[in-house]
């Protein structure tokens, strides 16, 4: 995991916890997610299985998603301690296991472990995304699924690297920058395509309008003769979820 990534969440620890802590109140990815699990499943989510949450924050999404799939045990994993102390009040109980750990190794995981992975609004800000993507492989059972919400370019096969600095955050004033990256469709079906009997990618497009007149980066909208746009720090923001069955 990116050592500079990690210090910047730890300078900017107050921007970081109302990060996490915004979630606690059901977003609209949340809401999109949880359309999409149930046009694909029904209403049957009466099953054992096992979740993983992977690059879980704060432990939102589990927090949301327990309720759905109440017989569910769920194991989350993050390499940052502040946003565990969160997951560990918000999800509390047997069900749950909550681990320090990076997703480059997912080392307390065997092979085909879990029937469901969860990552979430994380494969845009790695350095190394297909490697990311071949553990959260590795940890799926075969037949297993896995949801990935993420930035994504799905009309033009392009892929797009940056770097950014934020000088309204401490972070951006050191000269520490994180990575900002959409990935084209095509880029994804050449890292994973033949190792997955499905993979496909649904664009989100939110149904509301979103207000922020700040200067760092945060999330606006921009109503277009092309639909509702989403720009964050002069950036459009392509967010899909990224659905696979082993």
């Amino acid at each position: 995991m990116n050592q500079d990534y990690k210090k910047a969440l730890e300078l900017n620890k107050e921007n970081t916890d109302r990060y996490y802590r915004k979630s606690i109140e059901k977003t609209e990815q949340q809401k999109f997610l949880e359309k999409i699990l149930h046009e694909r499943f029904g209403d049957d989510f009466d099953q054992s299985l096992n979740i993983a949450d992977i690059a879980c924050g704060g432990g939102t999404l589990t927090h949301h998603l327990s309720s759905l799939y109440q017989k569910a045990n769920f194991s989350l994993v993050d390499y940052f301690d502040e946003a565990l102390h969160l997951a560990k009040d918000l999800n509390q109980g047997e069900r749950f296991t909550i681990l320090n750990n990076s997703i480059y190794t997912l080392e307390n995981f065997e092979d085909h472990t879990f029937d469901i992975v969860f990552c979430w609004q994380t494969l845009s800000w790695l350095e190394d995304p297909e490697a990311a993507l071949q553990q959260l492989l590795r940890i799926t059972k075969p037949g297993g699924k896995l949801f990935l919400s993420s930035l994504f370019n799905l009309d033009h096969d392009v892929d797009i690297y940056s770097k950014v600095l934020d000088y309204t955050l401490e972070s951006g004033n050191q000269g520490i920058p994180f990575s900002y990256n959409t990935y084209s469709s095509y880029t994804i079906h050449k890292w994973i395509g033949k190792e997955v009997k499905e993979l496909t990618l649904e664009k989100f497009i939110p149904n509301i309008d979103f207000q922020y007149e700040g200067k760092g980066i945060g999330t606006f909208t921009v109503n277009s003769d092309r639909g509702r746009l989403q720009i964050s720090a002069g950036q459009l923001l392509n967010w899909a979820v990224l659905q696979i069955i082993k």
